[in-house]
């Protein structure tokens, strides 16, 4: 697997999708200016008592452009504004997506088991790749069994999964389909899919308009033939629109669900999992019928196909279990279907045990369960890029200790907005007493007195993390950010961003954590493109920025600062490259040239990662505070970075 190779290939089935609209939006403009200039040359014949069919069409289009060109732009200004206002719609991100489809959110540290072991999963699955946490949310009227991501990156993604999924799956399986959806995520397809969505509501609006002038026609009382000839013919029409919605839905989302499910099984090494949640989802969900129809805008997202096969969004089900499993064939494929609805009628029949989360503590945290702070580990530039979007199930065991690990107080605070807020402010809250001091009076000022004591409450809990413990710490808050109210998620972003510059000072921990938590919670910079089409090239000034300002605050002298800005930008830029230079006022300087390399293209940004992997560990040893300064930077840079392990360096 290869996370920069899936974005580039995101990146170029992005442009396809866009010449394919464009293709199906011409031919509807086409077709419909037939049936409108057709009905007004029999009209305008008609008035004058002529032949209406004595000239041809091109003929008479011909004579009347001005009817071509204001028909089509009227067609093409409808669907464009059509599509334009669901974009709008979607930009605030897979939450609103799950949230259209009937979607019930689900609260970390919530007391239903089942839902519980849901959350575990995907926080579990969080931790371990390096994104931020997502919104979980249930569909509650489907009792198939599926599941989707939404949204148009890592920062503002969500996961839904059918209440039959839920209901019907056992751990390993959910594993399996969480898993699946993560590679969506991490592989870019995510933001293909939501803009699909924009787009192909635009092409269906027009049967939708069609459908809507016959209804008003047939409430009319005189002159209403034209109008019901034009609904019907726009209607039907607009069945062009729908069809080719659907097989662009189709045409995508074929592509990239072997690779999916690939990705699924490198990230936790257990096929089985994977493959009998797909048999269950086929036994089941024979009919896969949708309770809420609005879920067929989101049939190319799901997890198993809802469509017939024509325009199925999915490989066949026995071509995803072979590629599972090669040996598998149609005979075993039906006896594990029958074995798989067995079981469920036994499950049903029998008296419910009480579900417990088989990765929950029986009892308060043991020390012995904190997985090992190693003090250092050693550093290969290319082996820890290749890491990128690419986590295995080393990182997912790492994920479950670490999270175990973390104090109760900070887990339970990961579960409510206000508590999650309040977390993140502790987490930046100073050593010396006059700044916590001044700290504590702005989180006062801006939220309340109550809101500043539990600020200082959770102060020795985020002191006590280790620096490995930092940042998963961070990410898990992300999801619970969100659900604050835009306003006080304003505030919060204005807090965070006083309280880290109440010194005058900023290290390179308080300017990652702030930037990650400004693009979590800023939906406009969250739903812009991810990577670019720029080479290295393009940004020599930004590259010479950033590696400058990494060499000095990772070396104990100007000379070892130099080495370090060598190690890491010389194999980059053989040739020509920015000289080394002490950028004193590094804040500024440093934030707009990060935020220019996000329009690196896909395969520089592993080039990049690289050079900061040699910068940062010049050495050939990297401390863990440098591996969480790595992947701070890598998820501002949209690579998310999983735990930097020993195996992987």
């Amino acid at each position: 697997m290869d996370f920069f190779g899936a974005q580039a290939r995101a990146r170029q089935q992005s442009r396809l999708l866009g010449w394919a609209f464009a293709l199906t939006l011409t031919l509807v403009i086409l077709t419909l200016n037939v049936v409108v200039l057709t009905l007004l040359r029999v009209y305008f014949a008609s008035g004058r008592h002529g032949d209406p069919f004595g000239e041809s069409l091109l003929a008479w289009t011909i004579d009347h452009p001005g009817t071509f060109f204001i028909t089509s732009l009227l067609v093409g200004g409808f669907i464009g504004v059509a599509s334009l206002t669901r974009m709008l719609q979607l930009r605030e991100g897979g939450g609103y997506v799950a949230r259209a489809v009937g979607g019930v959110r689900v609260e970390r540290g919530t007391p239903d088991a089942r839902r519980r072991m849901l959350s575990n999963i995907v926080d579990e699955m969080s931790l371990a790749s390096g994104i931020p946490a997502p919104e979980i949310y249930v569909l509650e009227q489907e009792d198939s069994i599926n599941a989707f991501a939404a949204g148009h990156t890592p920062a503002n993604a969500a996961v839904a999964v059918t209440r039959g999924a839920l209901m019907k799956l056992n751990r390993d399986q959910l594993q399996g389909v969480i898993a699946h959806e993560f590679s969506h995520v991490l592989n870019g397809d995510i933001r293909i899919s939501i803009r699909l969505m924009g787009l192909v509501f635009g092409l269906m609006a027009v049967s939708l308009a069609g459908r809507t002038l016959i209804r008003l026609a047939r409430h009319g009382d005189k002159g209403v033939a034209p109008v019901l000839a034009l609904g019907l013919g726009i209607a039907a029409i607009g069945q062009i629109g729908f069809w080719g919605g659907r097989l662009l839905q189709a045409w995508i989302s074929r592509q990239r669900e072997s690779l999916a499910d690939a990705s699924a099984v490198q990230f936790t090494r257990n096929p089985d999992g994977l493959r009998d949640a797909l048999v269950r989802a086929a036994a089941l969900s024979p009919s896969r019928r949708f309770a809420n129809s609005a879920m067929e805008q989101v049939a190319h997202m799901l997890f198993v196909s809802g469509t017939p096969r024509l325009l199925a969004t999915h490989p066949p089900l026995l071509q995803r279990l072979q590629a599972l499993d090669r040996n598998i064939n149609q005979a075993q494929l039906d006896s594990m279907m029958r074995r798989a609805q067995a079981q469920w009628r036994e499950s049903t029949a029998a008296e419910p045990a009480p579900y417990r989360d088989a990765t929950a503590p029986a009892e308060p945290v043991l020390p012995d369960l904190a997985p090992p702070a190693p003090r250092g580990v050693p550093a290969s530039p290319e082996r820890i890029a290749a890491t990128a979007g690419l986590p295995g199930p080393q990182h997912l065991a790492f994920a479950v200790a670490l999270r175990r690990a973390l104090p109760e107080a900070l887990r339970a605070s990961a579960a409510q907005p206000e508590q999650a807020r309040e977390l993140l402010l502790a987490l930046v809250v100073g050593d010396d007493a006059d700044l916590r001091q001044k700290q504590l009076e702005l989180v006062a000022q801006h939220l309340g007195t109550p809101q500043a004591a539990s600020v200082r409450a959770l102060v020795p809990a985020a002191r006590a993390l280790q620096p490995l413990q930092r940042l998963p710490a961070v990410l898990q808050l992300f999801a619970a950010l969100r659900a604050l109210p835009l306003s006080e998620q304003s505030v919060l972003s204005g807090l965070l961003r006083a309280m880290v510059r109440c010194d005058g000072k900023l290290s390179v921990f308080e300017y990652s954590l702030e930037k990650l938590a400004m693009r979590a919670l800023n939906r406009e910079s969250a739903a812009t493109t991810p990577h670019g089409g720029l080479g290295i090239e393009d940004r020599i000034e930004p590259l010479g920025v950033v590696f400058a300002v990494l060499a000095r605050h990772g070396a104990r002298n100007a000379g070892e600062a130099r080495r370090a800005y060598e190690a890491g930008i010389a194999p980059l830029l053989p040739r020509h490259r920015p000289a080394w230079n002490v950028i004193e006022d590094w804040v500024p300087v440093f934030d707009t040239a990060l935020d220019s390399l996000r329009a690196l293209q896909a395969p520089a940004k592993q080039l990049l990662i690289e050079g900061l992997v040699r910068t940062i560990a010049h050495d050939n040893w990297l401390e863990p505070e440098e591996a969480e300064l790595l992947r701070a930077i890598c998820g501002v840079l949209e690579c998310p970075l999983p735990p930097v392990l020993p195996e992987a360096a």
